[in-house]
Parts: structure tokens; C-alpha cells; sequence
């Protein structure tokens, strides 16, 4: 028995071996996807509450698209102030459209949903690798990415767009490899070509907070623009299909809202307090899924003592140069991104950006924190594996694992109150609920050129960061074999 519970212990917080660590994760995987599927009922979604009717609709016109050989330049009524459909930067334009010829609309939302959480899990493993975090770290990691309240809830009401949520551990890797060398090219272009990936899905609101996120750390970390700005410009010729249509469709109309949490207060019962969609928040803007980002007190506590407190000393030049690999890497400047970020999601700050274009549709400047978020458990998870390995005490490591479960049931117990069979029965119909869309011809020379020369941008852009991301490639293996 003893020996059971030594190997049982070295598994989760050492080495593991390969099988029981492949098991392990093949479980925790399944886990996620099993709930994803479940909550959207295998397809079968009912889609007439919140903005469920306005993404079935969206699918429809691109099943219309598909079937009948048109490209949806106009649709019959106007959508987030828009006719332009190919203008709207929230419209899906990504490969897999090609599978609403045969399904639909929920169940191509279920398997976009199964398909981005694959992705996500892919990236958390990538992150498992860069930190070697242990399995109960990476338990920790795997919860508070996928059950946390701003995704679950979001899921919920219908914001597919934020599908692209799930490549953030992607955009955080990166970010970390923005470094002054050669590698930091490389890392440049795959950037952009992470923001393309977005782009396609729909996400542009994820793709503004993550530019935004890295204009302030280019002035934070100074060193590091020539291959920030690199990124930013290069991933600007990549979006060209979604960013000139856009600028067309949307000329002369600013959205930038003042809109954030109330208080510090709010966003920390936000993240401690469950609740539910009925739950209203005093004078708030919104319905509670926009403020929630559900952690449960020892989520709140796993980040406060693992990033919050190191980022304070990290503030103040204390570096701890022996301690986890993001401890080792220059973070003065990750944390002072994280924290202007987190500013300008409270009331009334972002209003500044009203007359900037792209960061003026932010309607809803407190959904930017889900960025410093996911830096904060990534950060908060390369340091608490490092802890746990240097842990002996049995009763503290009883302790922490009883406290990574107790995370775990109360994250799965939260994201049953946002299931959308739930949600489907507790809401009222959506306004949109008879929105009926259909593709309608019109004459626009300057949307329709637009269109055109934003994606031959695109296309020639991407070839271009293909053949040099090759071309690096192929010169870093011959480094590699001495040739």
C-alpha cells in the first residue's frame, strides 16, 4: 500500500512515467470534451436565446453561400450595424464553413466548440512541456483554462467568436519567446499567423486585445519592438481580408464604451461568488456573463499566490533567479502589460480610445480580461509546479491536492448552472429570435473592392510568412546537424 501511494505521489508531483502520464491526460482530456459536448447537446441547440439566433442566422447565410455559389458580399437586414456581411470582422470565413453543406447550425457549432477545445488542450500541453509542470499542476492549469467563468458562461449565451479564446495558451507561449534573438523573428511571424487563425474563426475582438496587449508591452519592454512591431505589421498584412472590409462598413461609426467592472470589489466576487444568469449585478451594464470569470476561492487563491505576489516583487527588481522558468525570464514588462491591461477593463477608462480605429468596437472593455487572465495561471502554474516538487511534507501534499479537487468540483459545478439546456429554459427568447437573413445583391464598388484586395493581401502575405518560416526553419536544422 505503501508503495502504491509513493508511486501515486512521484506521479502527480515529480516525474511520471510516460504511460501513466499519457493516461492520465488522455482522462482529463475527455473529461473537457465530454462536457463541451454535453453542453451543446450534441448538436441539437434550440439556439433562440441571446445571441444564439444572431449565430444561427450567420450560419444559414454561409450554408446559403454554399449551396447556391454566392459570395455573401450583403445580407437582407442589418447586423451589428452592418448589411456588409463580409464586413463584419464577427463573420466566420475559416475552412471548416465547407462542413454547413451537410450540417446544421448547432451541430457545426458543436463541432467548432469540440474542435477549438482540441486546440486549447493542445496548447496547455505545450505549456505543460515549456515549464515541466507535474500532473497536479497541470490539473490546476486544465481547470482554470476551460471551466473558468468567463468561458463557460460565454459558451453559454452564444459568443461563439470568443471560440478563439482557446488559442490564447498559444498567444501566452509566445509572448514569452518574444526575445531579442534570432528566435524572435520566428516567434514574430508566428504571431501573426496566430492573429490570422483568429481572424478566420471570427475573433476579432480577441485579436484587438491581443494587439493592444502588445503595444503596452512594446513600451514596457522596450527592447523587444523591433520584433513586436515586426508582428504587429506583419500581422496586419495578414487580416487585410477582415480589416478593409471592415474600415469600409463600418466608416464614421465609433463604439468605444466606457463599460468595465464597477469596482475592484466586482471583479473579485466575480471571480470567488458562483452565480448564475439570473443574478444582477447593482447598476451593471450587462447580464452577469459579461462580468463573470468564475474561479472559485481557491482558484482566486492558486493565482494571487503564485503570480500576484511574485509579480509584486517582480515590480520591485526581486527576481528570483533560481526559482521556475518564468521566474528566470525578464517579466517586468509581461507584468506591467498585465496590469494596464486590467485598468482599462473597469468603468469609463477605455472611452479614451473612441476615435481609434478597431479599438474603438470595443463595446465592452472589461471582456480584455480574460488576456492578463490566462498570463496569470500560466505564470501562477509554472511557479506552483516548481513548489510542489520541492514539497516533502505528505500533509502538505494532501493539502495541496485537496485543494486542486476542491477547485475541480466546484469549477464543474459552476459550469452546470451555464449548460445551455439550462440557460434555455431559465432565459427568455432572444429579440433576434425572427431575424431572418438572406444574401441580397447590391452595387458597392468600394466594400466590393475592398473585399477583393484585402484577400489578394492576405493570400500574398501569408505565402510570404510561410516560405520564411521555412526558410528559418530549414537554416536552424542545418545549425542543428553541423552542416
Amino acid at each position: 500500500m505503501d508503495t502504491m501511494l509513493k508511486r501515486i505521489e512521484k506521479s502527480f508531483f515529480g516525474e511520471p512515467g510516460k504511460l501513466f502520464a499519457a493516461i492520465f491526460l488522455t482522462f482529463l482530456f475527455l473529461l473537457g470534451l465530454s462536457h463541451w459536448i454535453s453542453s451543446f447537446r450534441m448538436g441539437s441547440i434550440p439556439m433562440s436565446i441571446a445571441d444564439w439566433p444572431k449565430e444561427k442566422q450567420y450560419c444559414l447565410v454561409l450554408k446559403q453561400a454554399l449551396t447556391e455559389n454566392k459570395i455573401p458580399y450583403f445580407i437582407s437586414e442589418p447586423v451589428q450595424q452592418t448589411d456588409m456581411f463580409l464586413g463584419s470582422p464577427e463573420t466566420m470565413v475559416s475552412p471548416q464553413i465547407f462542413l454547413l453543406k451537410w450540417l446544421s447550425p448547432g451541430e457545426f457549432e458543436c463541432f467548432n466548440m469540440a474542435l477549438f477545445y482540441t486546440l486549447g488542450f493542445a496548447g496547455c500541453l505545450l505549456i505543460r512541456r515549456r515549464f515541466s509542470l507535474n500532473l497536479l499542476t497541470f490539473t490546476a492549469l486544465f481547470l482554470l483554462v476551460n471551466f473558468n467563468g468567463y468561458t463557460i458562461s460565454r459558451m453559454g449565451v452564444g459568443h461563439t467568436q470568443w471560440f478563439s479564446v482557446f488559442l490564447l495558451p498559444f498567444f501566452v507561449l509566445l509572448v514569452f519567446d518574444l526575445d531579442a534573438g534570432k528566435k524572435g523573428l520566428r516567434t514574430a511571424l508566428q504571431l501573426s499567423l496566430l492573429f490570422f487563425c483568429m481572424l478566420l474563426q471570427g475573433g476579432f475582438h480577441v485579436y484587438v486585445w491581443c494587439v493592444f496587449f502588445l503595444i503596452i508591452y512594446m513600451f514596457a519592454d522596450f527592447k523587444k519592438w523591433k520584433n513586436i512591431a515586426i508582428a504587429l505589421g506583419v500581422s496586419a498584412a495578414l487580416s487585410a481580408f477582415r480589416l478593409l472590409p471592415a474600415l469600409v462598413a463600418y466608416a464614421g461609426k465609433n463604439n468605444a464604451g466606457s463599460k468595465g467592472y464597477p469596482s475592484i470589489l466586482t471583479l473579485l466576487s466575480a471571480m470567488i461568488i458562483p452565480q448564475d444568469v439570473n443574478f444582477q449585478l447593482y447598476q451593471g451594464a450587462f447580464g452577469w456573463f459579461e462580468y463573470n470569470l468564475f474561479t472559485d476561492i481557491t482558484g482566486f487563491a492558486f493565482i494571487a499566490w503564485f503570480c500576484i505576489l511574485p509579480g509584486i516583487l517582480t515590480a520591485r527588481g526581486k527576481n528570483d533567479e533560481t526559482g521556475p522558468a518564468p521566474a528566470r525570464t525578464e517579466l517586468r514588462g509581461v507584468y506591467i502589460s498585465m496590469l494596464i491591461l486590467l485598468f482599462f477593463t473597469f468603468d469609463r477608462f477605455y472611452a479614451i480610445f473612441s476615435f481609434v480605429p478597431f479599438f474603438n468596437s470595443q463595446s465592452a472593455a472589461l471582456r480584455m480580461i480574460i488576456i492578463p487572465f490566462f498570463f496569470a495561471v500560466v505564470l501562477a502554474s509554472a511557479r506552483f509546479s516548481a513548489f510542489t516538487k520541492s514539497v516533502n511534507s505528505r500533509t502538505v501534499k494532501a493539502l495541496l491536492t485537496a485543494g486542486v479537487l476542491l477547485m475541480a468540483g466546484s469549477l464543474i459545478e459552476h459550469a452546470g448552472l451555464w449548460k445551455i439546456k439550462r440557460l434555455e429554459a431559465i432565459m427568455p427568447p432572444s429579440a433576434l429570435l425572427n431575424l431572418s437573413l438572406t444574401i441580397v445583391e447590391k452595387e458597392a464598388p468600394l466594400y466590393k473592392a475592398a473585399v477583393h484586395s484585402g484577400y489578394l493581401i492576405s493570400l500574398v502575405a501569408l505565402l510570404i510568412v510561410i516560405i520564411l518560416l521555412i526558410i528559418h526553419g530549414t537554416k536552424q536544422k542545418r545549425k542543428l546537424t553541423g552542416e
